[in-house]
């Protein structure tokens, strides 16, 4: 008994670190892709149906394409900039509540997502992280659409959209 009660401490300060911690966390850490992962899942969750778990797969496929062509020392040309006009997109939408057929979400997720994966490189593990901390996210932005959707307004999701592509438009001027 008195040891399961001393080690508790101990998880309490443990870390994450290593290639997959680093991964794992880098989509929390980061608020540009904190804020597009997030706003792909709130849009998913708006569109509803197929939409729900395609968007998060287009856009995971998506960055682990651009990555891994980014490692292979393919250029993506304006790609910062990229990366901030893919939160105003993004947000954009979900702000709007635009409804889009499928193959247009999952082509614009994908697009969207291509820049926040340009922007790492690393090995597997790191890969390993950076996807489980991107489903993670995506995820938490469908639970969000769900919760504000019913619990708040039908509107509270559109205001998050609209802060995500005020976010992209500040990063787009250089104030991030």
């Amino acid at each position: 008994m008195l040891i399961g009660l001393t080690a508790a401490p101990a998880f309490a300060r443990m870390t994450i670190t290593g290639p997959f911690g680093t991964g794992l966390t880098e989509p929390v850490w980061v608020i540009q892709h904190l804020l597009g992962f997030l706003a792909i899942g709130l849009w998913a969750g708006q569109n509803g149906g197929p939409a729900v778990w395609q968007l998060p797969v287009a856009a995971l496929t998506a960055v682990l394409a651009a990555g891994l062509a980014a490692q292979l020392g393919i250029r993506l040309p304006y790609a910062a900039q990229g990366l901030a006009v893919s939160l105003i997109l993004t947000g954009g939408l979900v702000a709007l509540n635009l409804k889009a057929p499928l193959a247009l979400a999952v082509l614009t997720a994908a697009v969207a997502a291509a820049f926040h994966g340009y922007m790492h490189m690393g090995g597997a593990l790191f890969w390993a992280g950076l996807s489980a901390g991107i489903l993670l996210v995506t995820c938490a932005g469908l639970g969000l659409a769900a919760v504000l959707g019913q619990a708040v307004s039908a509107r509270a999701p559109a205001v998050c959209g609209g802060a995500v592509a005020l976010v992209g438009v500040l990063d787009l001027a250089g104030v991030f």
